[in-house]
Formats: C-alpha cells, sequence, structure tokens
C-alpha cells in the first residue's frame, strides 16, 4: 500500500549510481513514477478549491490517503522526501495545472528539458527549495555522504550550508522569483544514455 518511502529509496540509489542494498524486484525507469519506480505513470499534483493539494494518479500503487506535508518533510523514522511537486518551466497540462514532476527526478528533469547545450536553465527559487535534498536524508535512505558529495560536485549543486546561504541570501533581496544556477556540462555517462540528458 505505502510503497513511497521504499520505491523513494530504490529511485535514489539507481540515480546515485549506487549499489542498492535491498534488492529491487523490477529495474528503476528513466522517468521513474515515486510510487512504483516505473516508467508511464501519469501523477498529477492539484490545488484543491479551498486550499491544499490533491494528488491524481494512474498508478496501480498511488496511496490516496497519503499526507502531502507530512511526506514532504524530513525525519528519521520518514526520511523519504520524493513528492510531486509542480515545474514552474514546463507549460500548464490541458486542465490548467502546472507540469507535474517528482522531487528526486527534478535535477534530471530539469538537465534534460531545459539545458541548452551547456548553459544551465534558470531555476525559480522556489522550485530549488522544493529539490533540495539534505545530506542528512540522502544518509537516511543508505547514500554515504561522499556519493553525495561527488554527485553535488559534478552537477554544481549546492551543499547545506551553501543552499542554506543560498536562500537567506535570496531571502534578504527578496528574490525569490529566479535563482540562476550551473550544472555540470560532464553528467553521468549512463544517465545522459538512460535519461537523454546533453552531454
Amino acid at each position: 500500500a505505502r510503497r513511497r518511502p521504499i520505491v523513494g529509496c530504490h529511485i535514489l540509489h539507481f540515480l546515485r549510481e549506487v549499489e542498492d542494498p535491498k534488492q529491487c524486484v523490477q529495474s528503476i525507469g528513466e522517468n521513474p513514477c515515486g510510487f512504483c519506480g516505473q516508467d508511464g505513470c501519469f501523477t498529477q499534483l492539484k490545488a484543491k478549491k479551498h486550499g491544499g493539494l490533491s494528488i491524481v494518479s494512474n498508478c496501480p500503487y498511488h496511496y490516496a490517503g497519503m499526507n502531502y506535508k507530512a511526506a514532504a518533510q524530513f525525519a528519521k523514522s520518514s526520511p523519504c522526501t520524493n513528492i510531486p511537486i509542480h515545474c514552474p518551466l514546463c507549460p500548464s497540462a490541458i486542465s490548467g495545472d502546472p507540469q507535474t514532476i517528482w522531487k528526486y527526478n527534478a535535477v534530471y528533469h530539469l538537465i534534460s528539458e531545459y539545458s541548452n547545450g551547456n548553459i544551465p536553465p534558470s531555476i525559480p527559487g522556489q522550485l530549488l527549495v522544493q529539490i533540495f535534498m539534505a545530506k542528512e536524508e540522502e544518509n537516511a535512505l543508505g547514500i554515504h555522504e561522499r556519493v553525495t558529495n561527488s554527485w553535488r560536485e559534478r552537477n554544481n549543486i549546492p551543499d547545506s550550508d551553501g543552499f542554506q546561504e543560498l536562500v537567506q541570501n535570496m531571502q534578504k533581496r527578496d528574490r525569490s522569483d529566479t535563482v540562476s544556477t550551473s550544472f555540470s556540462d560532464s553528467h553521468d555517462p549512463k544517465r545522459s544514455k538512460l535519461g537523454g540528458i546533453p552531454e
């Protein structure tokens, strides 16, 4: 029923290209659904009329009772924060709702969809806040700090201290609209083949 945390752990190991200590029954998809880890599921994050968010998904493992706010918060007892989020750079769906992506896939989505050769996309500040993952979360999910550091260095992702400083500077300047980050142009070759990420 509630597979999202387990699947999130498998997805993170796949994206960091490290051996998963827990055997995965099926291989992880190129653009994995956070509920099942496979390709092809449609998941949409929708705003409710009276506030709050709901998740609509055709995934057979979609858990309709998921508490979105709780799932978005790291806790040692439930470290996975892989949740559906809106991509403000994508055109809206036919319904008028913003396009939905999964948090753990967001960096690869941005690189594959919005990089122009070696020129990285500008990332809206709120999205940068939503997709950031603390080292503590990665460590709790079995990703060693050296792997996290190496991945961040390859993709020019700020470390936890650097990120907190970036957020504080944004708040001081009242500039939460757009932050320019620069992803590396030397992306993981394995991911490039799988996800069509430009090298």
